[in-house]
């Protein structure tokens, strides 16, 4: 009987980025601690919707 895992993974949002400004974001990124300029984004776009009073989903 094999047991397969199922991942759950979230759509893929794309966004064209240009490379002065990439560089810029991805500089901050590690200056905050972040691993990754998703994860960086992430975290500023939750942030973002608690200081507007919604809870974020994810």
């Amino acid at each position: 009987m094999s047991t397969k895992k199922v991942e759950k993974r979230s759509k893929q949002y794309q966004m064209r980025l240009v490379e002065e400004f990439r560089q810029q974001l991805e500089e901050q990124a590690k200056a905050d601690g972040d691993s990754t300029l998703a994860t960086w984004i992430k975290r500023i776009l939750r942030k973002e919707l608690s200081a507007r009073g919604i809870e974020p989903k994810g």
